[in-house]
């Protein structure tokens, strides 16, 4: 019987049993998220003594080398280009609308407020879809008079907008009314149909209603509020504004889809590459579902490093 071999192999099998052992202990020590990915590891290693390890090593290795190779950041975009929506008719709101002189003599205090701020969003809405049809149109007689269709909307805007701003001061708790502010604001900046001074001065607003939002409401403030304060900001580059979105974001809305997105504007904004590449690697190791634009990046980045 030959044993000239047994006992290199029985030495490979302990020590691949050790570095398994190792590892299985060292992902108590990581972050929750990852902590699976490591113990699946682990015990692929003790299942595939040698081969496992080596075949782990390798594309480390691998992925090593394509990482040290120059990114080309040109091929890196953000476009905030829409798509426009066809979204069906919210039958159950509508079929409740009735006249407010009615509803104020037969209803309750709650619905008539639910009425009152249901017919505020929807034709706060309307108006803005009347913008973005004049805007969007390719008929030469509907161009020649878009510009003062979108003058008389922008000035209702305007005067909607300190109107409902005015409300919301008058009771600053009021979370239905806050979110509705913010929402129309948001939706008439992403327009940019104002003046670059009128423009800057109306985020700063939004930010003062987000503040209002904040110190008031804090919980309803989604990843997605942080997200649009963030890109505002940095539309008009006051980093320092949008640095802390950022961190309160960071905060307060961790591990979601839209606070790795304002992180990665961020970075990506300013330039800082290595922080960029170092989110993106984080949220590429996390279970969130992505979008289109951060599978793009995950694309372009597996292609170009």
């Amino acid at each position: 019987m030959y044993t000239s071999g047994l006992g290199p192999a029985l030495v490979i099998l302990v020590l691949n049993w050790l570095i398994s052992l190792i590892i299985f202990v060292g992902a108590f020590f990581q972050k929750k998220e990852g902590r699976s990915t490591i113990f699946i590891l682990s015990w692929f290693i003790f299942i595939v003594p040698l081969v496992g390890l080596i075949y782990i090593l390798s594309s480390h290795f691998l992925n090593f080398l394509r990482r040290s190779k120059n990114v080309d950041m040109s091929e890196v975009s953000f476009s905030q280009e829409r798509e426009k929506l066809i979204l069906p008719p919210d039958s159950e709101t509508e079929m409740n609308y009735v006249p407010i002189e009615d509803a104020m003599a037969v209803s309750d205090t709650s619905s008539l407020r639910r009425l009152v701020l249901d017919t505020l969003r929807n034709n706060a809405r309307k108006t803005i879809s009347y913008i973005r049809v004049a805007m969007n149109s390719k008929d030469t007689e509907v161009s020649h008079y878009a510009a003062s269709i979108i003058m008389d909307a922008l000035s209702e805007c305007r005067s909607t907008t300190q109107n409902m701003i005015e409300q919301m001061q008058k009771n600053p708790e009021d979370v239905d009314m806050n979110l509705l502010v913010f929402e129309y604001i948001y939706d008439i900046l992403c327009l940019k149909i104002m003046n670059d001074i009128e423009q800057r001065s109306y985020i700063y607003i939004l930010d003062n209603v987000a503040e209002n939002l904040f110190a008031n409401n804090l919980w309803y403030m989604t990843a997605t509020h942080y997200l649009w304060l963030t890109d505002m900001f940095l539309s008009i580059k006051d980093y320092e504004m949008a640095d802390k979105w950022v961190k309160r974001a960071g905060i307060y809305r961790s591990q979601m889809l839209d606070t790795y997105k304002a992180n990665l504007h961020f970075y990506f904004e300013q330039k800082n590459y290595s922080a960029f590449f170092e989110c993106l690697n984080e949220l590429r190791n996390t279970d969130i579902v992505v979008d289109e634009e951060i599978l793009n990046l995950f694309r372009l980045y597996k292609t170009v490093n």
